[in-house]
């Protein structure tokens, strides 16, 4: 992966920049932004903002010394950034630690860019595995309702036997009492008293 040094802005670029970083939670307010972007922190807040997996933000401390903002643009670089398919370049890193003229806006440019296409991927991402689960619960569904139809079927052709047997049964019954009726009879005429 091939570090890159941010592209430069227009004044409209840059004025679009401002809006989107003050649309930002961010734990400190925005004065120089120069210089409050020097540390890292408010940066590693922007992604995290966007992707809060990807930051750790305890990882990023409000720093002074360059020693610190070295430190806290390394790992944003090397651990977050890269993760977003891009690192920066030692000299934009070091134009960000200067508060050279331009050198973070420069630089949010890129990530907003990033940010949005990752984004945007992730959206048709998450798309695409919607369709397989609405599909997997449809068809799901289906089996379901295919299932209890076939139980109903089942059902049905248990009370047709029963049915039957009831049927059957009550014949038997009436036959049954048909020959006691005899037998008494023929018991009666012999003399047989009940």
């Amino acid at each position: 992966m091939s570090k890159m040094d941010a592209p430069s802005l227009t004044d409209q670029e840059v004025n679009d920049i401002y809006t989107w970083v003050d649309a930002i939670p961010l734990s400190r307010p925005k004065k120089n932004i120069g210089r409050d972007f020097a540390d890292g922190v408010l940066m590693a807040e922007i992604v995290h903002h966007y992707f809060p997996k990807l930051v750790e933000l305890h990882n990023y401390s409000q720093a002074n010394s360059t020693q610190t903002k070295q430190y806290n643009w390394n790992t944003l670089n090397t651990k977050v950034l890269k993760k977003l398919g891009f690192q920066l370049s030692q000299k934009d890193i070091d134009s960000i630690i200067q508060v050279e003229e331009r050198a973070i806006e420069r630089v949010l440019k890129v990530i907003q860019e990033k940010i949005k296409f990752c984004m945007e991927n992730e959206s048709q991402v998450s798309e695409t595995q919607k369709s397989p689960t609405h599909n997997n619960s449809e068809n799901l569904q289906q089996s379901m309702t295919h299932e209890k139809d076939q139980l109903i079927q089942e059902q049905r052709e248990t009370i047709g036997i029963l049915e039957l047997k009831i049927t059957k049964l009550e014949q038997l019954v009436k036959l049954k009492d048909s020959k006691i009726q005899t037998l008494m009879q023929k018991l009666q005429q012999l003399g047989y008293k009940f």
